[in-house]
């Protein structure tokens, strides 16, 4: 019985991290983003091809698709029996969000980057490391106005501020695991910007 609800717990962050908040926003204007612009679903697509304020509220329910497993679900889940630590417990609830909204089932596994729900279950399980990948990502952002490469930094640096902050070790491995998997989802991005056709912010 343990492990029923460790398994349903589990799947319970998959699903919630796919839920596909991008693709949602651009339907309720009319349009499919997976169609225009980049064709992700994410936040920054859906800022440049159906507005800013749907980004923001993309950008907002995704980072919550994160947090959600990793702050409320994991210690619930722990009080009613799961047979894990509640620390082993978040990360591996926050690896699985992330990968429901990277390997969207409802999107034949291609969902979004992944930024957004990473950035949700980082606030959740450390927000001094949330805060540090954001102020990489913001000194990237600004330095080559790259939306993907300031992504790109940001998950390689969260390891190593994880491990600066003294993070459990199922942590670590954890945000290594999100990191290449945010890395892995921005291949496209990497080609164009070898092609020099990346856009650039403003």
């Amino acid at each position: 019985m343990n492990f029923m609800i460790l398994i349903s717990v589990v799947c319970l962050a998959y699903l919630m991290g796919s839920i596909p908040t991008g693709l949602i926003a651009g339907r309720l204007k009319g349009v499919d983003v997976r169609k225009q612009g980049s064709g992700n679903v994410g936040a920054t697509n859906v800022a440049r091809v159906v507005g800013k304020l749907p980004g923001l509220l993309v950008l907002g329910v995704d980072g919550l698709k994160g947090w959600v497993p990793v702050a409320l679900l994991a210690p619930k889940a722990v009080e009613l029996g799961a047979p894990l630590p509640v620390d082993s417990l978040r990360i591996l609830l926050g690896v699985a969000a992330v990968a429901g909204h990277i390997w969207n089932p409802f999107l034949q596994f291609q969902g979004g980057k992944g930024v957004a729900t990473a950035t949700g279950v980082l606030i959740g399980l450390d927000w001094r490391v949330a805060f540090g990948t954001f102020v990489v990502w913001l000194a990237a952002a600004w330095r080559t106005r790259y939306v993907s490469v300031s992504s790109i930094a940001a998950a390689l640096a969260a390891p190593f501020l994880m491990l600066l902050f003294g993070a459990p070790t199922a942590w670590v491995f954890g945000c290594i695991g999100v990191s290449l998997g945010i890395i892995w989802r921005h291949r496209p991005n990497i080609l164009r910007l070898l092609q020099h056709e990346e856009h650039r912010i403003g």
